[in-house]
């Protein structure tokens, strides 16, 4: 079975896995590749190995184990196999930890206690884990870590036992000293635990062979990293070196873990991405296959694959621009490799969640707005969209494609469907740009893949992810896209999407109730950080007002735009019926078979739940069908489509007949309103009442009339029937009631009157035809029928009731004149009625009876009271008698004797017959005459009005009228005279007799005839009574109308529940929606721009880079740059970063690109979907060099647009129309580009809190520029000002946003054109922040930096309050640090012995830290040169060759001013002082100096040899050099100059006469041309006695600052400047007035109001510098006693305090060892000592400990290459850390901080960590940055923070020099005679002292050699270790002491000596560096030379024995006192040196 699962050539990895199981057998598991292969059973191995078997505890039994083939089994085989690494590990593992090894891979080395796996996205730097524990681990064998030793060898460092062993199987014997034994040592050697084995010998005979690979990949690492590989890509020409370049690159990654962790630190995959970008045009499909290799994801068609390196997916496959410009179609290739990663069954959604987390839906959406858009494009962009949200849902990425589709949307004034109709929709293969409804295109693409996902099974419509994305979207999202002006294809689209949520109860209940507007924009909102808003002034915000409405009554409202489309009404119906996912057959494309569909699909037995809301939206699209005016045939959609809805209730209603839904006021409402009639449809034209004329006029009909109206009816007469038959009229509103009061609002008295007469008769009709089949009239009665009688006679009881109930609403009706009909129809059709009733068998039956005989009685007398004027309404009276006569048996029969109605009737009869009140006595009704009713409910009533009628003659009307009312009454008197005599007790008639014989009317008595009227009035009286309440109960029914009661209450629920929304109306709805919309466009507009604006600071950031890694690849030893040892002739400047002290002491060399324009140098985008105008790309230099990396510009506009020549957008006018409507963005970003500086500085959640206009000063430089304040970080932008809303904007672009005159003034002096540039700041990076003066105003900050930076910024209107308390809120530790406090504390002189005066009397602070303390204190800084700190001058002997510091006469009185040295110069000011009376401020105040002692030009004069000072001196000089004799060019003339010489001239010194050399020498050779003695101006001619050295010279000056002479009389000097003499009485006598324009004490500016004078004090400040503040009002007290050393220094700070032994150097021949060591460690040699304040701390070779505290240890040198953290003292390590293995084998460390260690070894690669340890925990230690420059292992290391220089020193022969905080090259250390096995740096000097086998160079910080010497004294001389004593820098006694192999500490300095240049020799100067010497004569120089002081040597036997007995010395260390030097040496031993006594 192995030998199928093995294959040849391929690495496998084997475990086995022995587990004790029950009775004494053990379980066996065998892995192999991480998989299990089997199990087995086997006895336990035996607890004694070996032959024999001994259970005495002392017995030795000697076990080794064979890897291999034994000897006793060993055949001929042609077998082969390798072995990479084995682990024996005493501990069952699991599955899970095979499983894991098996991932490391076979070139792991590492012992599993530190295992670090790749991360992705998420977690890009998982913490590593520990897989065994280390007390668990036997051992490990590796081929990478073995050495050759021999038998004997191992016998002496290991044990007896195992070299016998060895030497068996080797078959040599067990003395053996020759024979080489290769041992494989056991990588757990190191790890806590049992003693272990030492390792595996290799035994040759056995066919065993060992070989350690060296891999391409890791040459690659350790040459220069992946960026070697990038410069390859770089570097390619054409195709066949880009796919070389390429498969390099996915060899090396491959192959090498270290170099794919190091293309993830370095960004390499987003430069390789864009470096594609440049080289698209060289890309093809082979290429794009090893992309997609790096990536990890599959090859096209190969299968599933899941994307493995998230960088490279993220940087190269995400980044569209790198291949939207490629050939071969790549573009789409790679979205078709998108949508198989997606579509992968086991992978798709593990790949869709690292999408959705690069966020490929928003960078594909952003794709969709490039105008180069293709259809097929488009297609597969919706395809991935939709697999990615099906694999992985997530709202942000919905909102985010909602906010692109509403980005689509046209205004409302522009209709879709007229600009482009259907058949301009069809789309090709060209460019979408090109298409003219594109737009509409895309946006449908869009929503069909949205309908397509919520359809699919991941989202079931009642999911949580579907309530989640509608709420989010909001339903007015959804309601955009069935807008009446959009296409009809979307907005079907759109309908279909919202139509399928609602299914969804829960979302139909919100619809139904009404969301608030808005919700998507302000979801949305959120999710839109846009960078770019920092810099605006009121950046968008989704706060607008939101408004509510009920859902469906938008949508009906929207949809009633639509109503042409049938598919509305499908998808209605299916709603309607909820049953959602039906999808229309092809073949079915009427409305009738689709409506029939969905009929079909519902199962008569299936219980249903119809939707009220969407019937009522159903009917309304009826209603506005039916009011449109018909034209043409029969078959048009107007007539066809109400009709088909109309069929479609019907066979709905009957499949669920008992459905509330048919009852409901809502619906019934809107059914009634499809038919209810408009203006137009209320009176017939040209139709007039009855006349008097012959005839009556034709009816002309309507202009329109629908005759799908009569579906309307025969589905209203439908449930007409049904609700008379079962529901009984006492329930509620009965339907027919619900439909008779339907009045919609505004609605006329016509419209009314005409709608209800038309119903009632509709309903009479319908009764009639009911009540005629006995409720057997309808299917549904039919039915019931069927089922019982009992049922049946219910509901012939319900119907009846009914009948009675509608009778009585119809005389209602009647008079309340809303129905105008004919007398015989109501009449006859009560009369049927009650015989209907009369012959049914019904208990009720009376009741019944009773309440139709009510209702025919007052219809009679309604009709028998009206008017009678006209012809028409007496023939109207006449029918109404004539019906009384016809049905008088029906009327009048004994059911009906009601006296009141007779009584009535009677009054009727004889005003009748009387004539009176021809104009009616009973209620005022209707005018309208019946004919004048246009039927729309029963049309084929309207043609009995459409023929001309003869009227009768009027007097035979009359007549006739006259004879029925006698024949009335006779009749009824005949019948009731005696009920109603008996009923009143009177007489009816005047003649009394008998009573059977006829009876005149006109015989009625008086009091009858009053009787009769005092009834009539009762009635009369009673029904407008009645009549009114029923008018109010109808008024307020009518308010509520048209929101059905579960509307209603819906919507004072949503109000309740959306307090802080507006509802509001519809119309007010569409308005909010239709704003929200423009919004979104403008949000999506920002966005897009926003997202330009980062690809374009991306691209710069990453070409910065690129240049960057260019250079890296190209300086002074780097692979691709010149010989070793060539050093480039690049000048120096002074680094601006302040070290101890304030000294700025470092320098640096000028940057090569610094010389370059960096604009040329980014890099600039040539895509057609950005809006930038770009600038062709410089071809990089050196190694691309004619590469083609040239890129061809573009010019492009504004989201995509290419423009013409006119300025006018040819290719996007049209592509999204909508940003035509309302914005054409004026946004500053447009136009300003330079804000981009300080967009790619921002992270992408920045939040810009304070924006505040400074003016930055730097030296001489004044500029303008803003400082924000962000949430982690403040930015300094400089160049950039603000307008006055607010916005940030370049200076190029916007006005001065300073309101002071001259400091803009300030600002046209600069240069123009300088660039803009923004740095960023931790607010945990600031130190200190001090409030400071400029130009005399207390306006400004500086900003100190934990770094050494500083920033000085200037506000106004006293911004820098607003900022520092800023600061302090970020900075809790300011509070209480600034300069104010400190002078208020000065001046009450309190502070105890802490303070700096205390210290400083005491001799705790040194006279240079004192003078800096005070400079600080009173507002003097680096950063403005009108204000430089001062210093005196201390030395007036500038003649003497040698100087004496003891002679009071070297030094220049210090208790007067420059300009009274000298008796004559002081009497000269006094007189001129004298000279002027007046002191009221004017130029011509009293005062001795006009000129001031420091100002910018004295500085930049001082300075000139020096950049950046050479450009302040040039600027300040207007842009040339001063003549040369008038330049600073020789320290005795200047003080010949200030002292006596120049009346003009008072200056003070500077601080770096004091601590920097590099200022006097023109090391950057610079011509200030020829003085007029021919002399050219160089370096500055020095004093004798400083033996032409610049470094002598400081150190001098520095010597003499902190003599005693100084220290005695310093506090005289500083009353002069800084205390009581600076003005006032004191002033004038010390003769030390100043102009007052230079005090700031004296000059209240703030208050001036003279704009000149005020000019002309900051003119003269400016140019003449000004007075520091006054810190002391009292003599400043003197220096307390003196300490004096031998040569006169006295104690400093970092030195032994006053009483303490001096220092060990200054008496070297009285040192003495101590007799014991110190410390004795027992591990090996010393390594690492320090000197702490109580104690001494060592540790052993290849450890280093930490600082600050010591107590923490870091190891490395282990078999495994990992190293470890433990405390000091113990062995047990607390962590351990595998990050080092990468690098090879480590030699040597250095640890400058406790978060920062520095590795290197066999790599030659120096390393930089990061590290942090909390709790004796190691949180992390990440790789910093690789410096990279040796050729050879790096052997040694040194680092310095004051310089912040870190030096490596390597067996190549050289010493590099790093840049600790840039980490980066500064220059080399070359001409070593061996390799480096020493480095030291002193901190005091910068002195750098290097050693090479025996040899000994010191160098100065610049890497200039100062001198060399070979120290060897024998053969082991070789030096192993250096330090330098660094007690006072400016002492000549500090040494060097070097450690020796030979066990001797000696001690170096160095001294001058004067030598003889030969005659053809001229001073050496080596290129970038200069001479630190000058020719004192003819032929001779002063030279430094190294002189041996003394050796010390424990041993004092004879020199021979003390080398070979005499351990090394590798460790030294000097206290802190200075007073002990300590030694360190390879036995582990720590000794002491010092003095006596």
């Amino acid at each position: 079975m192995c030998s199928k699962l093995l294959i040849p050539g391929q690495w496998h990895h084997l475990a086995v896995v022995i587990a004790k199981d029950m009775k004494k057998t053990c379980k066996l598991t065998v892995y192999l590749n991480g998989k299990i292969i089997g199990t087995a059973k086997m006895q336990y191995i035996q607890p004694f190995p070996g032959q024999s078997i001994s259970m005495e505890p002392t017995a030795v039994i000697d076990v080794y184990g064979i890897i291999g083939t034994p000897h006793i089994w060993k055949q001929m085989s042609s077998l082969i196999w390798r072995l990479g690494q084995a682990y024996l590990f005493e501990e069952v593992i699991s599955l899970e930890t095979v499983a894991a090894l098996y991932k490391l891979g076979p070139n792991y080395s590492g012992n599993l206690q530190a295992v670090s796996f790749a991360g992705d996205d998420v977690n890009p730097e998982p913490s590593p884990s520990r897989l065994v524990t280390e007390e668990r681990i036997s051992f490990g064998i590796n081929a990478n870590s073995f050495s050759v030793t021999t038998v004997m060898d191992i016998k002496s460092c290991y044990n007896e036992v195992d070299s016998r062993q060895i030497a068996q199987e080797m078959g040599i014997t067990s003395r053996d000293s020759s024979t080489p034994v290769y041992l494989a040592r056991n990588l757990a050697q190191h790890l806590s635990g049992t003693a272990r084995t030492i390792g595996a010998a290799l035994v040759g005979h056995y066919g065993v062979r060992t070989f350690a690979s060296n891999t391409a990949a890791n040459s690659f690492q350790f040459i220069g990293g992946p960026s070697v590989i990038l410069g390859f890509v770089a570097m390619a020409s054409d195709d066949s070196s880009m796919y070389a370049a390429m498969k390099v690159l996915l060899s090396v990654l491959s192959s090498s873990t270290g170099c794919e962790k190091e293309m993830k630190r370095i960004n390499g995959y987003k430069l390789l991405a864009f470096l594609l970008k440049l080289k698209s045009s060289l890309l093809s499909n082979r290429i794009f296959q090893l992309i997609l290799s790096i990536v990890g994801t599959m090859e096209l068609g190969s299968g599933a694959a899941t994307i493995q390196n998230h960088s490279a997916f993220k940087d190269i496959l995400c980044d569209f621009e790198v291949w939207q410009n490629a050939p071969d179609n790549l573009d789409f290739i790679l979205l078709t490799h998108y949508v198989d990663l997606l579509k992968s069954p086991s992978d798709g959604p593990r790949n869709a969640e690292v999408m959705h987390r690069m966020n490929v839906i928003k960078k594909l959406i952003f794709q969709l707005n490039e105008p180069s858009l293709t259809c097929e494009k488009v297609k597969i962009i919706s395809i991935i969209m939709k697999n990615l949200l099906k694999g992985y849902f997530d709202t942000k990425d919905v909102l985010r494609l909602g906010l692109f589709l509403v980005y689509t949307l046209l205004p409302p004034s522009l209709n879709e469907n007229v600009i482009f109709p259907e058949n301009d929709l069809d789309v090709s293969t060209q460019a979408l740009s090109q298409t003219p409804a594109r737009t509409i295109w895309l946006r449908n693409q869009l929503l069909e893949m949205l309908l397509d996902l919520i359809c699919s099974d991941n989202l079931h419509p009642s999911s949580k992810d579907q309530e989640e994305m509608f709420m989010a979207l909001g339903s007015d999202w959804f309601l955009l896209f069935i807008q009446g002006h959009l296409h009809s294809t979307t907005v079907l689209l759109g309908a279909k999407l919202l139509i399928h949520f609602l299914y969804n109860p829960v979302i139909m209940e919100k619809f139904r109730d009404g969301m608030p507007t808005s919700s998507w924009l302000s979801n949305i909102a959120e999710d839109c950080a846009v960078l770019m808003y920092n810099l605006k002034s009121h950046p968008w915000t989704a706060a607008q007002t939101a408004c509510v409405s009920p859902g469906f009554a938008v949508l009906q409202n929207l949809l009633g735009h639509h109503v042409h489309i049938p598919q509305v009404y499908y998808l209605l119906a299916a709603l309607f019926l909820q049953k959602p996912s039906l999808e229309v057959p092809a073949e079915k494309l009427d409305l009738d078979s689709m409506l029939q569909y969905v009929i079909e699909n519902v199962s008569e037995r299936q219980k249903i739940c119809l939707c009220e809301d969407v019937a009522i939206v159903l009917l309304e699209l009826v209603k506005i069908i039916l009011s449109k005016p018909t034209t043409g045939t029969e078959d048009r959609w107007e007539i066809n489509y109400p009709g088909s809805v109309m069929q479609f209730f019907c066979l709905v209603h009957n499949i669920s007949p008992r459905e509330p839904l048919w009852s409901s006021p809502g619906f019934l409402h809107a059914l009634a309103g499809t038919i209810f009639p408009s203006d137009s449809q209320v009176t017939p034209q040209d139709c007039s009442v009855l006349s008097e004329g012959t005839y009556i006029q034709e009816t002309v009909p309507p202009p329109f009339t629908n005759p799908a109206r009569k579906q309307v009816c025969d589905f209203m007469r439908i449930l007409l029937m049904d609700s008379l038959i079962n529901i009984p009229a006492k329930k509620h509103l009965h339907p027919f009631e619900l439909l008779l009061e339907f009045s919609p609002e505004k609605a006329t008295h016509d419209q009314r009157q005409s709608f209800q007469t038309e119903l009632l008769e509709f309903l009479m009709d319908i009764v009639q035809m009911t009540c005629r089949e006995e409720g057997k009239a309808t299917h549904l009665a039919r039915d019931d029928y069927k089922i019982s009688n009992s049922t049946q006679d219910g509901k012939i009881a319900i119907l009846v009731g009914n009948v009675a109930f509608f009778s009585k609403k119809l005389v209602e009706k009647l008079y309340a004149g809303m129905f105008v009909v004919e007398p015989e129809k109501i009449l006859l059709f009560i009369t049927d009625q009650i015989v209907v009733v009369l012959e049914k068998a019904y208990s009720q039956r009376e009741q019944i009876v009773s309440i139709l005989y009510n209702s025919l009685n007052r219809a009679i007398l309604y009709f028998l009271s009206r008017p009678r004027q006209s012809l028409a309404e007496q023939q109207t009276l006449a029918r109404s008698l004539k019906v009384l006569q016809d049905q008088w048996d029906i009327i009048f029969a004994t059911y009906n004797s009601n006296v009141n109605f007779i009584t009535c009737l009677m009054h009727c009869l004889v005003q009748i017959k009387a004539g009176s009140c021809p104009d009616g006595f009973g209620l005022k009704g209707h005018k309208k005459h019946p004919k004048g009713i246009w039927y729309h409910f029963l049309p084929k009533k309207n043609i009995q009005t459409n023929r001309k009628l003869e009227l009768p003659n009027e007097l035979d009307v009359q007549s006739e009228l006259l004879k029925l009312v006698e024949t009335t009454w006779s009749k009824l008197m005949s019948e009731r005279r005696r009920t109603l005599e008996d009923t009143y007790k009177i007489d009816l008639l005047v003649k009394q007799g008998n009573s059977d014989s006829g009876m005149n009317i006109s015989e009625i008595t008086p009091l009858w005839e009053e009787t009769a009227s005092k009834a009539w009035q009762q009635f009369i009286a009673s029904r407008k009574k009645k009549l009114a309440k029923v008018m109010a109960v109808h008024s307020q029914q009518g308010k509520s109308y048209p929101i059905s009661s579960s509307l209603a209450t819906a919507m004072r629920t949503a109000h309740k529940r959306f307090v802080k929304d507006t509802e509001c109306t519809v119309e007010a709805f569409l308005t909010c929606m239709d704003a929200h919309r423009k919004s979104g466009q403008e949000v999506f507009a920002a966005v897009y721009k926003n997202h330009i604006q980062m690809l374009q600071c991306e691209n710069n950031k990453t070409s910065k880079q690129w240049v960057e890694v260019e250079e890296q690849l190209l300086r002074e030893r780097g692979l691709f740059g010149p010989e070793k040892g060539v050093v480039s002739p690049l000048g120096w400047s002074q680094d601006p970063a302040e070290g101890p002290a304030r000294m700025r002491k470092k320098m640096r060399r000028n940057n090569p690109s610094d010389k370059k324009e960096e604009a040329g140098r980014e890099y600039q985008a040539t895509s057609k979907g950005l809006y930038f105008k770009f600038n062709p790309i410089e071809e990089s230099q050196g190694m691309i060099e004619g590469s083609g990396l040239n890129a061809e510009a573009n010019d492009v506009d504004v989201l995509g647009k290419e423009v013409d020549e006119n300025g006018l957008d040819c290719n996007q006018l049209t592509f999204f129309p909508s940003l035509n409507e309302t914005f054409h963005s004026e946004d500053f970003s447009e136009q300003c580009m330079e804000t981009q500086v300080i967009l790619q500085e921002m992270s992408e959640a920045e939040e810009v809190r304070m924006k505040l206009s400074v003016v930055i000063v730097k030296g001489h430089v004044i500029s303008e520029g803003v400082l924000l304040f962000g949430k982690a970080h403040f930015y300094i932008c400089e160049n950039f000002t603000m307008s006055e809303s607010r916005e940030v904007y370049c200076t190029k672009h916007q006005p001065s946003r300073i309101t002071d005159s001259f400091i803009c003034n300030m600002f046209s002096k600069e240069k123009p054109g300088e660039n803009p540039t923004c740095s960023r700041y931790p607010y945990e990076e600031i130190q200190e922040a001090h409030y400071m003066r400029f130009l005399l105003q207390d306006t400004a900050l500086e900003i100190f930096m934990r770094c050494g930076e500083s920033k000085f910024l200037v506000f106004q209107n006293k911004d820098q309050i607003k900022a520092f308390k800023r600061f302090c809120s970020a900075v809790p530790s300011l509070k209480g640090k600034g300069v104010t406090e400190a002078i208020i504390n000065m001046r009450k002189n309190g502070g105890g012995e802490k303070t700096a005066l205390h210290k400083w009397q005491k001799g705790k602070m040194s006279n240079f830290e004192y003078l800096m303390y005070l400079n600080t204190l009173a507002g003097r800084t680096y950063n403005d040169l009108m204000q430089y700190p001062v210093f005196p001058w201390i030395i007036a002997d500038y003649d003497s060759e040698t100087l004496d510091l003891s002679c009071p006469t070297t030094y220049r009185d210090l208790s007067k001013p420059m300009g009274a040295q000298t008796e004559e110069r002081r009497a000269k000011f006094v007189q001129r002082y004298n000279e002027v009376e007046n002191n009221d401020g004017d130029l011509s105040a009293q005062c001795h100096y006009c000129t001031h002692y420091s100002s910018a030009i004295i500085v930049a004069s001082f300075l000139v040899r020096m950049e950046p000072f050479t450009t302040t001196f040039l600027s300040l000089q207007g842009g040339s050099f001063d003549v040369a004799d008038r330049m600073f060019h020789s320290v005795k003339k200047e003080w010949d100059s200030a002292s006596k010489d120049n009346m003009s001239d008072v200056r003070e010194l500077i601080p770096e006469f004091f601590y920097l050399p590099d200022f006097l020498i023109n090391s950057n050779k610079f011509e200030f041309g020829c003085m007029q003695d021919g002399t050219t101006l160089g370096d500055v001619v020095l004093p004798k006695w400083a033996k032409g050295d610049p470094c002598e010279f400081i150190r001098l000056q520095r010597e003499a600052l902190e003599s005693d002479y100084v220290s005695a009389n310093l506090h005289l000097w500083i009353d002069l400047i800084f205390g009581f003499k600076q003005q006032g009485p004191a002033a004038v006598e010390a003769v030390n007035v100043c102009h007052p324009y230079f005090n700031g004490d004296l000059i209240d500016l703030a208050n001036m109001k003279d704009p000149l004078k005020k000019s002309t004090i900051l003119g003269f400040v400016s140019n003449f510098g000004q007075i520091p503040r006054q810190l002391f009002t009292k003599p400043h007290p003197p220096r307390l006693g003196n300490q004096k050393s031998n040569s006169g220094k006295e104690a400093t700070s970092g030195s032994a305090a006053a009483g303490d032994t001096q220092p060990f150097f200054f008496n070297l021949n009285k040192l003495k060892p101590s007799v014991q060591a110190l410390k004795e460690l027992i591990r090996g040699p010393v390594g690492h000592i320090v000197c702490g304040e109580k104690e001494v701390f060592a540790v052993e070779k290849n450890k280093l400990l930490i600082p600050p505290l010591w107590n923490m240890t870091f190891s490395w040198g282990f078999n495994d290459h990992t190293s470890a953290f433990k405390s000091y003292g113990t062995e047990k390590s607390f962590a351990i850390s595998e990050s080092l293995a990468d690098w090879g084998q480590c030699l040597c460390a250095s640890c400058p901080t406790q978060s920062s260690i520095i590795t290197a070894g066999t790599s030659t690669v120096v390393c930089v960590w990061e590290i942090s340890i909390s709790k004796d925990k190691l949180k992390h230690m990440k790789l910093k940055q690789t410096l990279y420059g040796h050729t050879d292992d790096v052997t040694c290391l040194a680092t310095s923070l004051t310089y912040s220089v870190v030096i490596s020193g390597s067996l190549d022969r050289t010493c590099i020099i790093w840049d600790y905080n840039r980490l980066n090259y500064i220059t080399q250390l070359p001409e070593h005679n061996a390799g480096l096995s020493a480095v030291a740096i002193n901190d005091l000097t910068g002195d750098i002292a290097s050693c090479a086998g025996p040899f000994l160079y010191l160098w100065t910080i610049k890497g200039q050699l100062v001198s060399s010497i070979n120290t060897s004294c024998g053969p082991e001389g070789d030096i192993l270790c250096c330090c330098f004593t660094q007690t006072f820098e400016w002492d000549s006694r500090n040494v060097i002491v070097t450690g020796c192999a030979d066990g001797i500490v000696r001690l170096w300095k160095t001294e001058y000596v004067k030598t003889q240049l030969p005659a053809h020799q001229v001073d050496p100067v080596s290129p970038g560096h200069t001479a630190a010497t000058t020719p004192e004569e003819t032929g001779k120089k002063w030279e430094k030379h190294l002189v041996l002081c003394r050796e010390l040597n424990r041993n004092q036997e004879n020199s021979r024995k003390r080398y070979k007995n005499n351990p090394a010395v590798t460790a030294l260390a000097i206290s802190r006192t200075q007073n002990t030097l300590l030694v360190g040496d390879a036995w582990g031993r720590v000794f002491s040196w010092s003095t006596e006594g």
